[in-house]
């Protein structure tokens, strides 16, 4: 018997207000410390916190030509998957996705139901 999974977690784009919000979880939830992270994309670990860093007063930023060494270096994408969201996938692509997962479903949990009656 499957089970049916539910996702509650709020879209990446409600998770991570700016791009790089989620660039830098990215970065620390990775699971690799962070100097791991700065020397597999040729950094020092001061270099990579300063880029990636939400300091206004601090003009560096992160060069854009890294960006896939950095996904390579922390395995995560969810980067990519948050402009993904933020560019391609409107309000009503949400909905019309969640109600299909919602009708395929429905007889599962239907199923479900009757076997707890």
């Amino acid at each position: 018997m499957n089970q049916l999974e539910i996702d509650f977690q709020p879209g990446l784009t409600e998770q991570f207000p700016r791009w790089m919000d989620c660039v830098r979880d990215s970065v620390y939830g990775c699971g690799k410390a962070l100097k791991v992270v700065a020397s597999d994309i040729d950094m020092t670990s001061t270099e990579l916190s300063r880029k990636i860093a939400d300091n206004l007063n601090d003009n560096v930023n992160f060069p854009l030509e890294k960006f896939p060494e950095l996904m390579e270096a922390t395995g995560k994408l969810t980067p990519v998957y948050w402009l993904i969201e933020r560019y391609l996938e409107d309000s009503e692509k949400k909905s019309k996705r969640a109600r299909a997962a919602l009708v395929e479903a429905l007889p599962r949990i239907l199923k479900m139901l009757e076997a707890t009656q």
